[in-house]
């Protein structure tokens, strides 16, 4: 038998709220968020890479 048999999850602790990224390109960022439903946004951080992502979400 073939099939998926787990998954692993690594969310960076890093965040930047959605209206900060919806005001470099000219947005209500306020009106984004609500429309969107997301108010923030994990990001990696200056060490983080994929390998140590992947690392990470496979423990």
């Amino acid at each position: 038998m073939v099939g998926i048999v787990g998954y692993g999850v690594y969310i960076p602790r890093y965040r930047i709220k959605t209206a900060d990224i919806a005001s470099v390109w000219g947005e209500d960022g306020e009106a984004m968020a609500h429309g969107l439903r997301v108010y923030e946004k994990s990001l990696p951080g200056p060490d983080e890479d994929v390998v140590t992502i992947s690392t990470e979400a496979a423990r």
